[in-house]
């Protein structure tokens, strides 16, 4: 018996005062990115691209926020557009 399995891609962000570490669970792909603004650009875009069905990030202190921005900005301006 041949039976599928489907599994979400999720998202993990780990949020520091300098950088965000993401994981894109499923693909394996694990990168470093400053918690500025060009590092978040450059995060959302990345992640973007790979249409997780979540992202989990660590609350830490509000230094979450301008990527939790960035990503809701990205998410309004539709599923195919890339944030500049």
């Amino acid at each position: 018996m041949k039976t599928n399995t489907y599994q979400n891609i999720n998202v993990g962000v780990d949020t520091g005062k300098f950088q965000l570490d993401i994981y894109i669970r499923l693909l394996g792909i694990y990168f470093t990115v400053s918690n500025y603004e060009k590092g978040i650009k450059e995060a959302v875009n990345t992640i973007k691209q790979h249409q997780p069905e979540r992202i989990i990030i660590e609350a830490t202190g509000r230094l979450e926020m301008p990527f939790i921005m960035a990503r809701a900005n990205a998410e309004s301006i539709g599923s195919e557009t890339l944030i500049d």
